[in-house]
């Protein structure tokens, strides 16, 4: 087994090591060939952005639609320079711009892929995965005051699957029998091409406060926090989303409103259908009458640092959900994260449940940091722990306990690749195994 392991992975290190060597002086070549003329790539680096999102308003987490547009249509600082891609590419962005100048409508697509391999799993079990998620995303502004108060319509059409007969990443925790900590959570086999979110998006109190309503994404909004995305370093549960809290579909009917009542503190509340399936276009779920409720309070030092400088409470209760046989449960999360500097980025959170509402864990605790070489490109590393549910796995499952480090190489503008490796102590459904190592690679893909 482990044998085995080992050459699969020199495997997969020695075909992007090869990729690597022998692209290289293509790039170089390609770069170096246009050196005299000004580029459509380079007067698009010099506006800052590359569709001109800059000033998109954002309402919700990292993973909302606005803040995915916006920061995926970013400038980076990236390894390689493809002149002749990017002049191609170069009328799609200016097209982009246009029409959200003359039209107040933006969008984009992007595609994620992760492959993990594992050092050990139960029998007859695969110890790897491969799985991709779609999003093609946008929002349409239909009117946008001078003080930030706005309207419009978010959507988002996705899908995730597993890729080439491999299991998707999201099973990957139960093949190696972990129950809290899942190694690859967000990579699922079971959500379809969907019309995943369509939302009502409303800004008011000169652009401080909002709602929306409609199908929504539920973790853009509950216990929203800078690394509850796919987009950055962290793979692992642990970091993602709190085990301690509640899951529901990817486009679960609901409303959320949130808004600041001081210069300092905010608060909100929001409600999701508990029965929800994500890549399932199905409204009769809400009939059943149970719901995923939640209140938060925040604090940040100003409006402007609220995304990066930020303390919030979570108070959540979930119905107990009849047809499904889950109880119902509750519970609360602590998120903090402090940007102390341009390169360091710390942040720690914990929650508490019952353990009922079909959570991961009764208790939880993580805690990391992540550091900046340069605009996008990242070292992550980090810690967690967890206590499984007694009611979602049983009683006595051991505590579980993983490390996760990855680098974020934006090896171009459009296109990072991401090495991750996690060991996770103590797997609760594998008691013969006191550790399992989790080997990764990410690419994400946006334009």
């Amino acid at each position: 087994m482990i044998g085995s392991f080992v050459i699969r992975m020199a495997r997969l290190l020695f075909a992007i090591a090869m990729a690597a060597l022998l692209l290289q002086p293509a790039w170089a070549q390609e770069s170096s060939a246009d050196e005299e003329a000004a580029t459509e790539a380079e007067l698009t680096t010099a506006r800052g952005t590359q569709s001109g999102y800059e000033d998109m308003p954002e309402f919700g987490g990292p993973e909302a639609v606005s803040s995915q547009l916006k920061k995926n249509d970013e400038e980076r600082e990236f390894i390689y320079q493809f002149d002749s891609l990017q002049r191609g590419l170069a009328p799609y962005f200016d097209w982009k711009r246009s029409i959200n100048d003359e039209h107040g409508l933006s969008m984009g697509f992007s595609y994620y892929m992760l492959y993990q391999q594992t050092s050990d799993s139960l029998a007859n079990r695969d110890d790897d995965a491969l799985g991709s998620i779609f999003r093609y995303q946008g929002n349409w502004t239909l009117f946008r005051r001078d003080n930030g108060n706005l309207g419009r319509i978010e959507w988002r059409v996705e899908s995730r699957s597993n890729i080439g007969g491999f299991q998707a990443p999201g099973s990957l925790g139960g093949a190696v029998g972990v129950a809290a900590l899942a190694p690859g959570f967000a990579y699922s086999d079971n959500f379809d091409l969907d019309l995943a979110i369509i939302n009502w998006t409303q800004g008011f109190s000169d652009g401080t406060a909002g709602f929306a309503v409609g199908r929504l994404g539920f973790d853009v909004y509950l216990d929203a926090f800078p690394f509850q995305t796919f987009s950055k370093g962290f793979i692992n549960r642990s970091f993602i989303l709190n085990p301690t809290m509640p899951t529901t579909g990817i486009g679960a009917l609901g409303a959320v409103v949130k808004g600041f009542v001081s210069d300092n503190v905010w608060i909100g509340a929001q409600m999701h259908d508990a029965n929800a399936a994500s890549g399932d276009f199905d409204f009769d779920t809400v009939q059943e009458g149970e719901w995923l409720k939640a209140v938060e309070v925040g604090y940040t030092p100003s409006f402007a640092q609220r995304k990066t400088n930020l303390v919030q409470f979570t108070y959540w209760e979930k119905d107990a959900r009849s047809l499904a046989g889950v109880s119902k449960g509750s519970g609360w999360a602590v998120s903090a994260a402090w940007q102390v500097s341009d390169r360091t980025f710390p942040f720690v959170r914990f929650g508490h449940s019952d353990g009922g509402g079909g959570v991961a864990a009764e208790d939880a605790i993580s805690a990391g940091v992540q550091f900046t070489r340069q605009k996008d490109e990242i070292w992550t590393i980090g810690a967690g722990w967890a206590n499984p549910s007694d009611e979602t796995f049983g009683p006595g499952a051991d505590n579980e306990t993983v490390l996760e480090t990855s680098y974020k190489f934006q090896l171009s503008k459009n296109f990072s690749l991401t090495p991750d490796v996690q060991v996770i102590f103590n797997p609760a459904n594998n008691p013969d195994e006191s550790s399992v190592w989790v080997f990764g690679l990410r690419g994400i893909l946006t334009l």
